[in-house]
């Protein structure tokens, strides 16, 4: 398979799972138990194949961080899916270890202007809302929904590539 198509494929999931992190803060009462537990596996899957095309895409800009920043994220992802490990934290834990991820790789990218600046820029703005949400619960709401946006650019961008 060319990289082209891979690239597509992690486009289509990232946008996938952007949308479905923004569904989910919004309909996360809705739901039984299970159906959430498939929405919330789902969600995961398509942010980290995702995450593994955007970070593809960038990997010889982003340097030592970026692969720092990239296997943070990752077992951030992996945190989350196995919360029950962590007992009242897991969630939070896996959150805070994935956006500190992300940070660490949209840093270098917005210094050195490599591709396209939403994305980084959307993922630092959902960090620092995550930070402030400790003082301002909403902005937890916030945090999220800026989080599945740069994922939804993230991918739009890996469609273009």
């Amino acid at each position: 398979m060319q990289n082209k198509t891979l690239f597509r494929l992690s486009g289509i999931a990232a946008i996938a799972g952007g949308a479905l992190r923004i569904a989910n803060t919004v309909t996360m009462h809705m739901f039984d138990p299970h159906t959430l537990a498939l929405s919330y596996l789902a969600t995961d899957v398509f942010l980290l194949f995702g995450l593994i095309g955007w970070y593809a895409s960038r990997a010889n800009g982003l340097g030592v961080s970026g692969v720092i920043g990239f296997s943070v994220a990752i077992i951030g992802i992996l945190i989350i899916r196995s919360a029950d490990l962590f007992p009242g934290q897991g969630y939070l834990l896996g959150a805070t270890a994935l956006l500190a991820g992300l940070v660490v790789m949209s840093v270098p990218a917005l210094l050195r202007r490599d591709g396209p600046i939403l994305t980084p820029v959307l993922w630092l703005s959902s960090f620092i809302c995550a930070m402030a949400s400790i003082m301002i619960a909403p902005l937890a709401v916030v945090s999220a929904a800026l989080f599945g946006a740069g994922f939804i650019c993230a991918g739009l961008g890996l469609l273009r590539t």
